[in-house]
């Protein structure tokens, strides 16, 4: 029985013939389909397939006019995929030639029986049917490959590149049509990674779900680490080709490798705990006796006992540095803008580099804000400085660069750091550099003891444990002859936009949603007021402590994690007496009121807002009187 949403299907006939016309539209209608649109030329036909979608055109080979039946069924196969049945009384050689290249469903002899009408417009409509849903699952699959992040390349049966998806071209450099019919291993230039030998094909080296790593070269003649798994393309017992993905795993071995530095740096740290904790009881020990034996004794057995007590006030150093590297918490932690720091620890950079580096800063706005040790930032900055000026003589440059940097969660650094606002610190010396074994254990007490530039030998692992302490990211990047760089991300706990006008209201935004907080500093930017911005109360409250008397405003969200907005500004109000406060909050005013949050006069502007009210109120509340008045 024939299905009713095929007799629903709509057909097109063209037919230059009325007669024959008005008898095929007859003999449809009585098959159950609904009356068909006739179009008497081939330009007719197209205009009325441009306008309607047709399911099937029956097409009458030989029309009248400039262009016949089968160069209108090419066209309309080109144009609008749409699928023809030829009718025709002529079946020549040449007319079936021509007709065959426009890849028909059928062909209609005249004259045309009921029987041959209903079987030809069945199994036409049928194979379309089959024709768009493979169209629409290559589609389907088509998009899959492409969005795929690993690299996909399919070999035919003759072991030639048939397909490379938009990741495999990047990675072999190979464009896909380019690709298309050469040799696997001529696209696919694998080598041995421990021997640097080419690679037999994957494809009969690895077992089914067996990985492997190579270096892939591209054909620029870059390499990249990747790993390899092949697959059979078969078809029931028919083996079509293979599958071949290649996956770049050159950021997953950074990833690892700092993972495994971070762990062999705690488990360093632990033991240099311990160890120093020991130390320190025997060292106290020989310090004391040797205070009393130098009361005791004169001459050179004096003389002797002090040096004893010299060696073992160096040892006690050592020990401190030790429990440095291994201590954890904040004690002395306080918000401190990272450009202040570098300006004050500068003229000790240059003392301690001498007159063969040079020291170079960069600040850019915004300006950052961290939490940390000002005295531990202080032995970070001097522990790279005696990196830098151990490494090169004469004409040698640190540099010392500091930005504001913001990882969503989408980006590709999400995937090394988790998402937030950092501050980053980039230090570099134009040095000697190191090999990559150096630099694997650049962090390690001691690396090379024989090379060892920085005096103790524990100054960069001092470094590591100092950032890592602080809840931050450190790593080198170093190659023989072409320097160090030392790339810091600290936790933002807030930022100076100081882009602003001169003489320009200063306002303190506070908003613990990243979204809404870009978007309102995107605002007050282009007014030109001169901007603090910070993620929580707690932090706001500890930047404007800097700022004694010079916020003119405040805009806060009312309910925020710790403390509330309201209680924010009564905390900062008695340091900053001409400040004027912008709530804004995402709950009914109501409800806030009920909740006792707000005093009754307090201005709040309610979530969701334009930019127009809110520029209003700003400027309103500028104008009720200001310290710069």
């Amino acid at each position: 029985m024939q299905a009713s949403e095929d007799l629903q299907k709509r057909i097109l006939v063209v037919e230059d013939e009325s007669l024959i016309a008005a008898d095929l539209e007859l003999r449809i209608a009585r098959l159950g389909y609904p009356a068909p649109v006739v179009a008497h030329s081939a330009e007719e036909a197209l205009a009325c397939a441009r306008s309607t979608r047709f399911d099937l055109v029956l097409m009458d080979v030989r029309l009248k006019g400039d262009m016949d039946g089968v160069a209108a069924a090419a066209a309309l196969r080109a144009e609008l995929r749409t699928p023809v049945v030829f009718v025709t009384a002529h079946a020549d050689e040449e007319t079936v030639e021509r007709a065959k290249f426009t890849e028909p469903l059928g062909y209609l002899l005249k004259p045309i029986s009921d029987g041959d009408l209903r079987t030809v417009i069945q199994t036409a409509i049928h194979k379309a049917n089959m024709e768009r849903r493979l169209r629409t699952g290559a589609a389907w699959l088509a998009t899959t490959l492409r969005s795929v992040g690993d690299g996909i390349v399919a070999t035919d049966s003759d072991g030639q590149v048939a397909f490379l998806n938009p990741a495999a071209e990047r990675l072999t450099g190979w464009p896909d049509g380019g690709a298309r019919g050469h040799g696997l291993m001529d696209v696919l230039r694998l080598y041995d990674e421990v021997t640097g030998q080419p690679a037999r094909n994957p494809v009969f080296e690895l077992a089914e779900r067996e990985t492997r790593t190579y270096t892939l070269v591209s054909r620029a003649g870059a390499g990249t680490a990747v790993e390899v798994e092949c697959f059979e393309n078969r078809a029931a017992d028919e083996v079509l080709g293979s599958v071949i993905t290649v996956r770049d795993i050159a950021r997953r071995r950074e990833i690892e490798a700092q993972l495994l530095q971070s762990q062999r740096m705690d488990a360093i740290a632990n033991m240099a705990g311990g160890l120093a904790h020991d130390f320190n009881n025997q060292l106290m020990v020989i310090l004391g006796y040797a205070e009393e034996l130098l009361g005791c004794l004169s001459g050179e057995a004096r003389e002797q006992v002090a040096e004893i007590r010299q060696a073992a006030s160096l040892a006690a150093a050592t020990t401190t540095q030790l429990l440095a590297l291994s201590r954890h918490g904040g004690g002395g932690f306080e918000v401190l803008k990272i450009d202040d720091v570098v300006r004050d620890v500068r003229p000790l950079l240059a003392q301690t580099l001498g007159s063969n580096v040079t020291v170079t800063t960069q600040f850019a706005l915004p300006m950052g804000y961290l939490r940390g040790d000002r005295t531990q930032l202080r032995q970070l900055f001097l522990n790279l400085a005696r990196h830098a000026g151990g490494v090169k003589p004469a004409g040698g440059e640190m540099r010392i660069e500091t930005s504001i940097v913001e990882i969503a969660a989408g980006d590709a650094l999400a995937r090394q750091y988790r998402p937030g606002s950092f501050v980053k610190v980039i230090v570099s010396d134009n040095g000697d550099g190191m090999d990559p074994a150096a630099l694997a254990r650049i962090f390690e007490p001691r690396f090379d003891a024989a090379k060892e530039p920085f005096g103790s030998g524990l100054g960069l692992s001092l470094v590591h444990g100092i950032v890592t302490e602080s809840g931050g990211f450190i790593a080198a990047q170093s190659a023989a002859g072409k320097g160090t760089r030392f790339e810091i991300l600290w936790p933002s706990v807030g930022a100076f936009h100081g882009t602003g006008l001169a003489g320009a209201p200063s306002v303190l935004l506070v908003e613990d949603e990243d979204g809404v907080r870009r978007l309102m500093h995107r605002l007050l930017e282009r007014e030109g007021y001169q901007l603090l911005s910070a993620r929580t109360a707690e932090d706001a409250e500890e930047i404007a402590g800097v700022y004694a008397n010079e916020i003119d405003l405040l805009i806060t969200d009312v309910v925020m994690p710790g403390i509330t907005g309201p209680q924010l500004a009564e905390r900062l109000r008695p340091s900053h007496p001409w400040m004027k406060v912008l709530f804004v909050s995402g709950y009914r005013h109501d409800a806030l009121d009920q909740k006792g949050l707000l005093d009754p006069g307090a201005q709040i502007l309610a979530k969701p807002f334009s930019s127009t009210p809110f520029l209003r109120q700003v400027q309103l509340l500028l104008k009720q009187g200001s310290r710069l008045a």
